[in-house]
């Protein structure tokens, strides 16, 4: 068979498996050109062929994310403050893009970063112009050459900036939903506002092609998304006529102006950004351009030629930005053209919505994966480290799960360009991004990888020259090598195979300085120059290589080395060649344990999705499976003032937020209209009182406070709780039963039959979190000011409740925080940080005796209430020790007494931590009651096995997680908790940080969404929020002067802001005033989430990881779960139904995740509830379960009328027999 016919059979063999729903891209390098330096024809090739056989919005990518690490390892401490030492597990593979600005502009800083470990500097043209970029560029020019280092170069294009015009007299404009609107497109300002004589409403956007963006039917949006437009009718060229959709708030001028799902004007292709490539770029012989809002593969296509014919412009590698749905929607062809490309986060957000972006991430890291180029996320990375000193739990598990996604490198853009303390927004992302990068199980990535990108079948052809890469990631594994050296001229055998994330270091040494800097984009790559080509002489460059990677801790003395040459001899097609090294030094020098680390580690749950493009951007309401527990923190709610402790609050939970459940009425795709209140509140008797005088109208206020607290938790019920926790480290018991009281009522009122489950979460011994007086939720500290720390005794109450005297602001004025003996907590600890906030605590004085601790501010901000105070070195929260605290005691007396709870979670580190709190639950006849392990400290590591088989889930509170844990652990700790708490069969639990980075917005930061998206595919049952209203501390004031070079880089919140020549600008430093949030708009923000992650979960690939890694042999329970999941699975069934007066076997199916909803039907309201926090269980409560199939029939309806099941499609019903064996059983 001739060569061009087995090319045809490869083709319709791929085109096939195209169709077949997956995705396998392999390489056919029949007559193409010869390569060009770093751009591989044959990854080109690959995506055109992929773009041409198939459907590629409805191609599915399988993501999968091997991680493995060693329990024992967390909470080693590495010196983050020399980057020169590399941390625990080894060196950063991963790339960091660092954006200067005003707070890192100068010379001295820029060093500071370099030494930090900035791979690339970028330079953003949207801000500043030609003449001050150069000068920064100069002073980067200098640090490389006197650290002899190499530091890349990217130039940002300036972004397209649509912003509406003028107002009439310059002031606001309220619109109103309904009404009709003229939209006018000018580059020109003209005035815009109400006609006096008809009443017509114009608005002037600034574009002249707003006819070429829109068409009927289009969105727009304005501002922060508050105000949506419909377009109803094109009048001309420039004018359309529209609706108002929303109007949250009033229109402004300079408003910033996006239309969804619609192609912009390419600025790709307008004339300032041939300007910048041609006079600053090429001039300056930059390394990369990042081109902004790349929509099409002709956009790129257009850009490189146009960069070809300018001088040096051919050497410059081109990053697409992918902005907008039209870039997503092409992003296939685009990488077919461009050297890279950076997903912008933040762009996306604006015009898709927030709730898929960590969807968005995985899957164009993957396509990137497959094709061979290097992929940068980007938008909102430590992102509140422009004012504070410490980032969130959820912005350093968005950088692990970045590198876990595959992404090469991660771009800092505020936290650098005008944050508070540049470098050390650096040094935390890279001690993230390295503890990713070593856990990373790099044999079953590459398995992956391999069958992804080259395809599986034994017929089909792979490209001589990938498999030869291939060949040298495979024979690295399989030696245990330590390091892998490729000899090059173009690069192109490096970048092919770094897309393995093999985990290993790999040594590229080139004489080419364009090959070295172009290194610093691409994960796992160290560049090395040589002097001379490689070619027959190259033992001595190669020796040299290998010596300065075991000097720089690239890999261990005498470790086995594979070596990839390329061009060892002439000729066009010449082919890689492959030999072994060993690493200098002795052999016996080598710990096997510490060389093989990363392989003798257990592989945690893999995630595990399958997505499209097509997944991230229509709209698909489905049920949500992952279920909310919300914490009640009493000072949120309106409690009844016949209580004896009133958490005082001007207004109502939901009235006081309004607008955050308004905004969540976003046009944004993917998102879902909440359905009708099925919550109905009894109203207060319209009939006059009997009781007059002072006491009726105290009588008449509570019963009216009683009425709000209902509708406020009736609101979070009609919201989506499924769980309600109890947290007494927040507030008071008589408080946390008042709410239970009322919940309870909200229940019995309901014309839903959902049951709320009901979580105790004990404070334990060692609870250190602020709490302040009734008069204040928050309390403004200055720096120096001296305050106390004492416990929560009366006496300390009624001292907080007076207020602070104004005229001394160093007055002791104590702030309570809950702990049995904060002295003796505090005892050796000398320096104190706030998770949260930017406050910084020095501890002066520690009084035993009265139980206090004077402490003096080291850094200024505000503190609220629910922080929790750690210490780096001492403060570790304990278990709840031999018996519970006298408090906790007490609460677990009152809640178990009054039936208020299903499970009592609480600080565990050992088996008897266990023992003692199921002896006293026993003690106050809370035997029926479940456990849930807070694990808050590594000494429960060890035995976490046979710690899970105790209780009955692990809840994962990361603000409470030791301080001597390190933050980049996170994510690590996260998938071992869970995954452990799978293969046992167990509940887990773990917190979220939603809503706590946006800017008076009810919507989520991308690091937010991410954490929360991953939370899911990690295995999580239940996402936990908390009613604690984070407040964004107020950051130094920056006065920034006209003819200041950098004045131009302020950062623009969506208005600009006039300026005369000479006029000081004044400009807060990312700092944002803020309204509070409900949890409310929290729940929907997240359940909107949850939503959409839950659709792309792959249950067949979990429910092989738990068939594959639980011990054996297996409970009968379990084994029935299984089997009913696998069955679900089989038939392709909608619903599963299960029928049990039980929670054992509905929460052994939900274990296996069922990609379908499970209805259990039950006669027993406890079990209801225990199963309440399960994933994909939904409840159906019976008088009795003695008529089976009347009661499959009513399910099946209520299920059909919920919208879980379509009416059509075969039910899988799970049934016990009278000796309690699991039946199981199809109906059609």
């Amino acid at each position: 068979m001739g060569c061009g016919s087995s090319t045809l059979q490869h083709q319709q063999s791929l085109a096939k498996r195209y169709e077949a729903g997956t995705i396998r891209i392999t390489a056919m390098a029949s007559g193409l050109a010869p390569a060009t330096p770093y751009f591989s024809p044959y990854t080109r090739n690959r995506v055109k062929q992929a773009s041409a056989f198939a459907e590629r919005m409805q191609e599915i990518f399988t993501i999968y994310t091997p991680v493995a690490f060693n329990p024992a390892s967390l909470g080693q401490i590495s010196d983050v403050s020399d980057p020169t030492l590399p941390p625990v597990g080894g060196i950063r593979h991963s790339k960091i893009l660092c954006t200067l600005g005003p707070a890192s502009a100068t010379e001295a800083t820029v060093q500071e970063l370099v030494f930090a470990g900035m791979d690339v500097a970028v330079l953003d043209l949207s801000t500043g112009n030609h003449k001050e970029h150069q000068i920064v560029l100069d002073r980067i020019r200098r640090v490389e050459a006197d650290q002899a280092c190499t530091v890349a170069i990217c130039m940002n294009t300036k972004r397209p900036n649509i912003l509406t015009g003028r107002l009439a007299g310059h002031q606001p404009l309220q619109l109103t939903a309904g009404q009709s609107v003229s939209i006018r497109g000018s580059s020109s300002d003209m005035d815009g506002g109400v006609d006096p004589k008809t009443g017509s409403i114009t608005i002037f956007v600034t574009t002249d092609a707003l006819c070429q963006i829109v068409k009927e039917g289009s969105s727009i949006l304005v501002g922060d998304d508050s105000i949506m437009l419909k377009v109803t009718s094109i009048s001309s060229d420039r004018q359309c006529e529209a609706t108002v959709v929303k109007a949250a708030k009033p229109l402004g001028e300079r408003y910033q102006v996006i239309f969804p799902g619609c192609t912009i004007p390419s600025p790709a292709l307008a004339q300032p950004t041939f300007n910048d490539i041609k006079n600053f770029a090429c001039t300056h012989r930059v390394d990369f351009v990042s081109a902004a809002y790349i929509q099409t593969a002709e956009d790129a296509q257009y850009l490189r030629r146009f960069m070809v014919e300018c001088d040096h412009g051919d050497s410059i590698r081109l990053i697409a930005r992918i902005e907008n749905e039209a870039g997503l929607r092409n992003v296939d062809d685009i990488l077919g053209e461009a050297d890279g490309i950076m997903l912008c986060r933040t762009s996306l957000a604006q015009e898709l919505g927030p709730d898929k972006l960590g969807l968005m991430q995985k899957l164009v890291a993957a396509k990137a994966q497959a094709a061979g180029k290097f992929m940068v996320v980007e938008g909102q990375v430590m992102d509140t480290m422009k004012w504070q000193p410490q980032p969130l739990p959820c912005e350093v598990s968005d950088i692990g799960h970045a590198v876990y996604d595959g992404a090469d490198a991660l771009m800092l853009g505020a936290a650098t360009s005008i944050g508070i303390n540049p470098v050390e927004a650096l040094k935390c992302t890279a001690a993230a991004a390295a503890a990713a990068d070593h856990s990373l199980d790099g044999r079953q990535a590459y398995r992956h990888i391999h069958k992804t990108g080259m395809g599986d079948s034994d017929s089909e052809l792979i490209e001589p020259f990938e498999a030869i890469v291939s060949g040298a990631a495979r024979a690295a594994l399989d030696m245990r090598a330590g390091l892998i050296v490729i000899l090059t001229t173009t690069g192109q055998s490096a970048y092919l195979l770094a897309r393995y994330r093999l985990g290993l270091p790999i040594l590229v040494m080139s004489q080419s300085e364009e090959v070295m800097r172009r290194c610093n984009t691409v994960r796992a790559l160290f560049p090395f120059p040589i002097t001379q080509a490689p070619g027959d002489l190259l033992e001595a460059p190669l020796q040299e290589g290998l010596q300065h990677a075991k000097d720089q801790g690239l890999c261990p003395p005498g470790c086995r080395v594979v070596v990839m040459a390329e061009n060892l001899a002439d000729g066009p097609e010449t082919l890689p060649v492959l030999f072994t090294r060993v690493a200098p030094g002795d052999p016996e020098e080598v710990q096997l344990d510490s060389l093989n680390n990363s392989r003798i580690h257990r592989t945690l749950c893999p995630q595990t999705a399958s997505i499209s493009i097509a997944d991230v951007i229509t709209i698909a309401p489905r049920p949500r499976h992952t279920k909310l527990m919300c914490l009640l923190d009493p000072a949120a709610f309106t409690l009844p003032q016949g209580s004896r402790h009133k958490a005082k609050r001007p207004e109502g939970l939901l009235a006081r937020l309004s607008m955050g459940s308004a905004g969540t009425g976003s046009p944004h795709k993917g998102s879902s209209p909440l359905k009708a209140s099925q919550i109905k509140i009894a109203a207060a008797s319209g009939a006059a009182s009997p009781v007059t005088g002072a006491i009726g109208a105290m009588q008449a206020g509570q019963a009216a406070q009683g009425n709000e607290l209902m509708r406020e938790l009736a609101g979070l019920v009609e919201a989506g709780m499924d769980v309600a926790c109890f947290d007494l480290s927040q507030g008071l018991l008589e408080q946390h039963l008042d709410i239970a009281d009322h919940l309870t009522q909200v229940q019995q009122q309901a014309r839903s039959d959902k049951q709320i489950g009901r979580v105790l979460n004990l404070a334990g011994p060692a609870a250190v979190i602020t709490a302040f007086s009734t008069l204040s939720q928050s309390v403004q500290l200055q720096e120096g000011q001296v305050i106390t720390l004492a416990s929560n005794t009366s006496q300390d109450l009624a001292a907080a409740s007076k207020p602070p005297q104004e005229d001394s602001p160093t007055a002791h004025n104590p702030i309570v925080v809950h702990c049995a003996n904060v002295a003796a907590v505090l005892m050796s600890a000398q320096e104190l940080n706030i998770i949260g906030s930017s406050v910084q605590l020095e501890v002066t004085i520690k009084e035993a005796a009265k139980q206090q601790a004077q402490v003096k501010v080291l850094t200024a901000g505000v503190l609220t209430v629910g922080l929790h105070i750690l210490d780096d070195a001492v403060l570790t929260p304990e278990g709840i020790g031999a018996e519970l605290t006298t408090a906790d005691a007490k609460a677990v007396h009152e809640f178990v007494s009054r039936h208020f709870v299903e499970y009592v979670a609480a600080p565990v580190s050992s088996l008897a931590d266990v023992a003692s709190l199921r002896q006293a639950l026993d003690s106050a006849e809370g035997s029926a009651i479940e456990i849930l392990a807070r694990i808050e400290d590594v000494k429960a590591l060890p035995d976490l096995d046979k710690l899970l088989q105790q209780v009955a889930g692990v809840y994962i509170c990361r603000q409470g997680l030791p301080s001597h844990l390190q933050p980049h652990e996170l994510p690590q700790l996260q998938k071992l908790l869970i995954s452990r708490a799978k293969l046992a069969g167990r509940l887990a639990f773990c917190s979220a940080d939603l809503l706590i980075t946006s800017h008076g917005q009810a919507k989520a930061a991308p690091a937010e969404v991410a954490d929360v998206t991953n939370a899911v595919l990690d295995g999580c049952d239940c996402v936990v929020l908390s009613t604690q209203q984070a407040r964004i501390p107020d950051a130094s004031t920056r006065h920034l002067l006209s003819s200041d070079s950098n004045s131009s880089w302020c950062t623009h919140d969506g208005v600009e802001e006039g300026k005369t020549e000479g006029e000081t600008v004044i400009r807060k430093s990312g700092t944002h005033a803020r309204p509070n949030h409900t949890l409310k708009a929290a729940m929907l923000a997240t359940s909107s989430v949850l939503q959409s992650t839950d659709e792309a979960l792959n249950a067949s690939a979990m429910l092989t990881y738990l068939k594959e890694q639980a011990a054996k042999p297996l409970p009968a329970v379990y084994t029935a779960a299984i089997s009913a999941v696998s069955t679900a699975l089989d038939c392709h069934a909608c619903l599963l139904i299960t029928v049990s007066n039980s929670p054992r076997l509905p929460l052994a199916i939900a274990v296996g995740r069922p990609p379908v909803p499970q209805m259990l039907v039950t006669d027993s309201k406890a079990t209801a509830r225990l199963c309440s926090p399960a994933f994909g269980v939904y409840d159906l409560l019976v008088d009795d379960l003695h008529d089976t199939s009347g009661l499959i029939a009513q399910a099946r309806v209520v299920a059909q009328e919920a919208g879980l099941w379509n009416g059509r499609d075969a039910v899988v019903i799970v049934r016990e027999d009278s000796a309690g064996v699991p039946l199981i059983s199809i109906q059609s």
